[in-house]
């Protein structure tokens, strides 16, 4: 019983991850490739005005621009090209990407640094920024990336997981960040945005190589064991040495966060119970430090000894904490000047709630505008269809309405046919339900004829 189960279990999981359905010819797939790795004519004008895209991007802050640079950027062609040369032992397809994708990168720093350094702009926004820390994170984002890539890129049929791929991966902006490093002489930019682009770049490829072994691509020429092991050990070797310091940055990335998180609990469960009220807070994870600003008419000492009794139960045992009263003690232009930054501070978070919802928003509203495209479409083959199988009606409208007859709130689809010649029978009409439930992909359905 228990081994027809996992022969079961075995058979339907072969099934569902086939990967040799609409397999395109390995030949077509390695020659496709090929031509993407080369960077002259169209394939490096097009790099040059992605980096400028993308450039300008970051600098105005501008996340739909920034998408925009990814999706037109031919970066993915030398990077695959690496692992698929390593893939199926073609040596000399290793040594063109590479080569080519050195030069995509140099003309991708030049022309980036060129442009921060003649543009007005110099301030770090927050698109920028966020390609300076890499983490293990962006090694999984890049490895998944490259996967979905690499067996998109292997189908017959090329669908929409390439801009997919590019937008997740994000090879442009990372490269262009460094040339933002250059351009200002913030060499912890460059560092970190460039190393941010090797591990897309590396673990793009080694997916690419992975899934080249496991769809058994023929090699070009015949490679002894030897080889093919010296192939695996340089693979993984490159991968291990990519990996450690994203794994390092994680640590205290992941350190930071909880000190914020234990930090800002503490605040809100200790302080907010006292005769305090907190107006500005800097948490510091990096040095272990919690400043905090609070209004009261009392003095702050018997507040710092109640915190430093309590703070070891939120783990935050070797922070230091330092209060300042805005209000009673202090230098009384500083206390000035707490007072306004707490203020302008809560200003800016109900700014950017506010924001967030508008974004959420507009989120929805272009779902719905897709959603609504979508049924436009299938509306009109389904009519095209109707009159094919059952002939043209005097009238035929179909359309999606909401069903207030439940206790919940339903989706329902309604077909109005008008005919004089027409008749249906009952099998006839059921037949019809079923046909539409699969095409509108809908469960509730409801016919009206006359």
């Amino acid at each position: 019983m228990n081994e027809s189960v996992f022969q079961l279990i075995k058979k339907t999981l072969k099934y569902r991850l086939n990967l040799d359905e609409d397999k395109a010819n390995e030949i077509d797939v390695v020659e496709n490739i090929r031509k993407a790795v080369e960077f002259k004519g169209i394939n490096l004008w097009t790099l040059i005005f992605a980096i400028f895209i993308a450039s300008i991007g970051l600098n105005v802050n501008s996340t739909a621009v920034i998408i925009g640079a990814m999706l037109i950027s031919p970066l993915m062609g030398p990077i695959m090209g690496i692992g698929m040369g390593a893939g199926v032992f073609d040596f000399e397809l290793i040594k063109q990407s590479g080569k080519n994708l050195l030069i995509a990168t140099l003309i991708g720093l030049f022309t980036s640094t060129v442009y921060f350094f003649i543009s007005p702009i110099h301030t770090a926004q927050s698109e920028l920024l966020a390609r300076t820390s890499p983490t293990i994170w962006d090694v999984l984002i890049a490895f998944f990336g490259g996967l979905a890539g690499i067996v998109a890129s292997s189908r017959k049929k090329y669908n929409n997981v390439i801009p997919g791929v590019a937008i997740a991966t994000a090879l442009m902006p990372p490269l262009c960040t460094a040339g933002y490093g250059i351009a200002t002489g913030q060499w912890n930019y460059f560092f970190g945005a460039f190393y941010l682009y090797i591990i897309n770049s590396v673990f793009i490829s080694i997916a690419t190589f992975l899934i080249i072994r496991f769809l058994n691509f023929k090699p070009i020429i015949h490679v002894n064991k030897e080889t093919a092991a010296k192939v695996r050990k340089w693979v993984v070797t490159i991968a291990v040495l990519t990996i450690i310091p994203s794994l390092y940055l994680a640590y205290h990335f992941v350190r930071n966060e909880i000190f914020k998180q234990n930090a800002n609990r503490f605040i809100n469960e200790v302080i907010t119970t006292s005769n305090f009220t907190v107006i500005n807070k800097k948490i510091l994870p990096e040095i272990n430090e919690i400043t905090i600003t609070v209004i009261g008419s009392e003095k702050t000492d018997s507040l710092k000894k109640n915190l430093d009794l309590k703070k070891e139960s939120f783990n935050l045992k070797n922070a230091n904490i330092i209060i300042k009263n805005s209000i009673s003690f202090g230098k009384r232009e500083d206390d000035m000047n707490q007072l306004k930054e707490g203020i302008i501070e809560d200003i800016f978070e109900k700014q950017e709630d506010l924001l967030k919802s508008k974004v959420d928003e507009i989120s929805n509203l272009k779902k719905q505008l897709l959603n609504q495209s979508s049924f436009e479409k299938k509306r009109g083959g389904a009519i095209k269809e109707f009159n094919a199988l059952y002939g043209k009606p005097q009238e035929l409208m179909i359309n999606q309405t909401i069903d207030y007859t439940t206790t919940t709130m339903d989706t329902i689809l309604v077909i109005y046919i008008k005919s004089n010649s027409m008749k249906f029978k009952n099998d006839d009409l059921k037949k019809m339900e079923n046909w539409l439930k699969v095409k509108f992909n809908i469960e509730k359905i409801k016919i009206i004829k006359e």
